[in-house]
């Protein structure tokens, strides 16, 4: 999982303190190839940790981060610094409070470049990996999923962009929307949990897991609620459906569901077109379904419709069972 800058520089601190694991270190050197800057952070972070003293008396201790705050507010500690008075008693020994004293002080934006400009610029997540932004929303990317954090993140509104497919968990916030860009549409939300799937070129499935989302392109827009399943693939109408509660593992749930609802949950999840007489169409289905081929649930559904199901060389039709 991926943190806030705090949680980040704690990591790096125990990294060149060599107190890291090994699955830290790994995280680390893996961290340090994906921004050009990261090797930077980091030889700045480490001059800084390093010359450091180490000296439990509290009075000794409050004059070494007064100077040190000194140091690093005129950026000096991007320089060669000098020792820090002999008198401080200089030990080569570091502990948590003196990575923590880094921490804050680095947090608090003394000088560097890198947390500076961090609400200006934009953060990008790859996947397979849970990121955690700092409005507290959650996003799983699925592998080859990427997730950016565009600059201004928060100020106004929280927008990020995806391509592939994430499961998000958005803090609900109702004076700083959550928007998702895909392309040329977009996924609007309050405070929800949902999927979306834009690995095909062209295609979006948005499922709704919790709460409410708007889907938008230029043309058109769709208000989605929980249960709920648009399915689009660009140039054709957006096809929706509801009464899915999970649609990896195909779980439907209808409960007095007019038989119109249910043929549409199944021309989505199963790309599958039935037809039926208008007559039929009021009928209700109580069932549920979890990863049911569909020729099961058509089964199930002409038994508790009284309905025949007849195959056609254009598809499947539903009719009236004759007595």
């Amino acid at each position: 999982m991926l943190y806030s800058e705090e949680a980040l520089y704690t990591l790096l601190c125990k990294y060149v303190l060599s107190e890291a694991d090994a699955e830290e270190r790994l995280w680390v050197e893996e961290w340090l190839q994906t921004d050009s800057r990261h090797p930077q952070l980091l030889a700045a972070l480490e001059k800084v940790l390093r010359q450091i003293p180490y000296k439990e008396d509290a009075v000794a201790a409050e004059i070494a981060w007064q100077r040190l705050s000194a140091k690093m507010e005129g950026n000096s500690w991007m320089e060669e610094t000098n020792p820090i008075e002999e008198r401080l008693q200089i030990e080569p020994k570091r502990n948590t409070w003196w990575m923590a004293a880094a921490i804050f002080v680095l947090a608090a934006g003394a000088g560097l470049w890198w947390i500076a400009g961090r609400s200006n610029r934009s953060e990008t997540f790859t996947g397979p990996v849970m990121a955690q932004l700092k409005d507290g929303s959650t996003i799983e990317l699925d592998s080859l999923a990427q997730l950016e954090v565009l600059p201004g993140f928060g100020n106004r509104q929280r927008l990020v962009k995806l391509t592939g497919k994430a499961v998000f968990d958005v803090t609900p916030d109702a004076v700083h929307p959550f928007i998702v860009k895909l392309g040329e549409r977009e996924v609007k939300v309050l405070g929800t949990k949902f999927t979306i799937d834009c690995t095909d070129k062209g295609f979006l499935r948005v499922h709704v897991n919790s709460g409410r989302v708007m889907v938008k392109d230029n043309r058109d827009s769709v208000v989605l609620s929980t249960g709920m399943l648009l399915e689009h693939q660009a140039g054709q109408s957006a096809k929706v459906a509801g009464h899915v509660m999970n649609a990896e593992k195909k779980e439907l749930v209808f409960a007095d569901t007019p038989l119109s609802e249910v043929l549409q949950t199944i021309a989505v999840v199963y790309n599958k077109e039935v037809t039926v007489d208008s007559v039929l169409l009021g009928l209700p289905v109580t069932a549920t379904f979890t990863g049911e081929p569909v020729e099961n649930v058509l089964s199930a559904i002409t038994f508790m419709t009284n309905t025949t199901i007849i195959q056609h060389a254009s598809g499947i039709e539903l009719k009236k069972h004759e007595e």
